[in-house]
Order: C-alpha cells, then sequence, then structure tokens
C-alpha cells in the first residue's frame, strides 16, 4: 500500500512537467511559420485601414496582380513609398499547422 501511494504521487510532478512540455511544443509549432517564396508583381492599388492595436499609425495593404492574372492582398512592411505600377518583391510566408499563406511587399523593385 505504501509504494502505491509513493508511485502516484512521483508521476503526479512528471505528469504535470509533460503536460506543460506538450503545451510549450504545441504553441511553438502552432504559431510557426515559413517563407515559401518570393515573387516579383504589380502593384496595383494601394489601401490603408486602422493599425492592430497598439500599433502606430496605418496599416497598409497592397492589392497586387500576379503574372498569372491572381489578385491578392498583401500587407506592406517596406519602408519605401509604394505607389500602384512599380513592381514589387513579395514575401509569401505559410503557418505550419494551417497551411495558411500570407503575403508582405517587402521591397520595390523598379520605380515607375
Amino acid at each position: 500500500m505504501a509504494d502505491t501511494a509513493r508511485l502516484k504521487k512521483s508521476a503526479t510532478p512528471v505528469a504535470l512537467v509533460l503536460a506543460v512540455a506538450f503545451l510549450i511544443a504545441w504553441f511553438v509549432i502552432a504559431n510557426s511559420s515559413r517563407r515559401v517564396d518570393v515573387v516579383i508583381a504589380t502593384v496595383e492599388a494601394i489601401t490603408a485601414g486602422p493599425a492592430d492595436e497598439g500599433a502606430s499609425g496605418k496599416e497598409r495593404t497592397a492589392m497586387i496582380g500576379l503574372a498569372d492574372g491572381r489578385r491578392l492582398y498583401a500587407r506592406i512592411i517596406t519602408a519605401e513609398a509604394v505607389r500602384p505600377g512599380q513592381k514589387a518583391k513579395i514575401a509569401v510566408t505559410e503557418q505550419l499547422l494551417s497551411g495558411t499563406r500570407t503575403y508582405e511587399v517587402i521591397d520595390i523593385v523598379d520605380l515607375p
């Protein structure tokens, strides 16, 4: 009987440590992303909307026209002025778990 009680007491901290390690690993993987591609595309329009909470200024977004005719929206993270008609370098990032892709304008390739 005493051995069983001792085993239960020693198993509890191990189970808690494993649970915490599992939660940390899941959080890291769920919030991980990787850059899959960098493409050059034409900026078709610029929009500015409210920024995320705690951010200063407005969040700028560009409507991008890809060579295959698709259109997408990309968050502008470059400090350079971005105008319609310019060629821009777009970083394509993918979330590891969900496969969701995000697009960001990281540089301007040419001036109109």
